[in-house]
């Protein structure tokens, strides 16, 4: 490794970021040095704003990996190489798409075709708590409160711990899946050359996958699916906005406001404005 690399490695560690953030910037500025082809610290202002209309026409990134490649980007020059830079990004616009979200249905036939108890344990949990698929992934068995009824998620998104509520149903799933595991630190672990590690997220993503296959869904069926699909449930359930935020771990509320934007039968139904209008005498007569 160079030494600036060296160093924009010791920076983003001594700042906390997470192992997901450190590589996704990592690779913004390698990429960055392998288009320009010459040292970083002696890129100009000039090869950045070029460098960027090329990712935007030529290699069509979105908006929002464009912004995490500034993100990478900005960070080297402000952290280690002390310096501002200018750079001239037109961002493509956000598409606004409302998602096809999973129904109670489609939850059942999920864990109905899991191929076995340890993949429908994590498929439950997963929703059944809305969690990330990093967060799923990461959990220890002493995580798991039985008598209080919660699950501690450490160091979410946003290096944050959380309480969430694990319903009944869930805890007795978990109960099952423990006396038939018998996991020790790692509630989902995977063993490599007798080294125990938390189970890799592909691993859960091709299970959940399969069982989608065979439960003949084709809505886009995800981990992060099953995380939009349980903040649905539970507005539509009657759980307030607030307290769904918390579940969650939203640091904004706006975020967790979303969820009305896709379900509008969820917020207020509206009247009937044209049955105010007094009877019907707006309708042309019938012939």
């Amino acid at each position: 490794m160079s030494s600036l690399l060296q160093q924009f490695h010791d920076e983003i560690s001594l700042r906390g970021y997470s192992a997901r953030t450190r590589s996704a910037y990592l690779r913004a500025i390698t990429q960055l040095q392998h288009y320009a082809n010459q040292p970083l610290d002696s890129i100009t202002d000039e090869q950045l704003t070029a460098y960027f209309r090329y990712l935007n026409l030529e290699r069509h990134h979105s908006r929002a990996t464009l912004k995490l490649q500034l993100n990478g980007i900005h960070f080297l020059y402000e952290h280690v190489l002390k310096r501002d830079f200018t750079v001239q990004l037109s961002l493509p616009k956000r598409p606004h798409k409302l998602p096809q979200l999973l129904s109670c249905q489609d939850i059942a036939a999920l864990l109905y075709h899991c191929q076995n108890l340890k993949q429908r344990a994590m498929l439950a949990l997963c929703y059944g708590c809305g969690l990330r698929v990093s967060e799923l992934t990461h959990i220890k068995v002493a995580d798991i409160d039985g008598q209080r009824q919660l699950l501690k998620v450490c160091q979410g998104k946003g290096a944050c711990d959380r309480w969430v509520i694990l319903s009944p149903t869930l805890l007795t799933l978990l109960r099952q899946y423990w006396q038939a595991y018998h996991p020790v630190e790692w509630l989902f672990a995977s063993t490599y050359h007798d080294v125990v590690y938390p189970l890799h997220e592909s691993t859960f993503r091709k299970a959940l996958a399969k069982a989608a296959r065979l439960a003949s869904i084709t809505k886009p069926c995800s981990p992060h699916s099953l995380r939009h699909a349980y903040a649905t449930h539970q507005l539509q359930a009657g759980m307030p906005l607030h307290q769904l935020q918390a579940q969650l771990g939203h640091h904004s509320i706006k975020s967790t406001e979303r969820y009305l934007h896709w379900s509008p039968e969820l917020g207020h139904q509206g009247c009937d404005l044209l049955a105010s209008l007094g009877g019907m005498p707006w309708q042309p007569p019938t012939m």
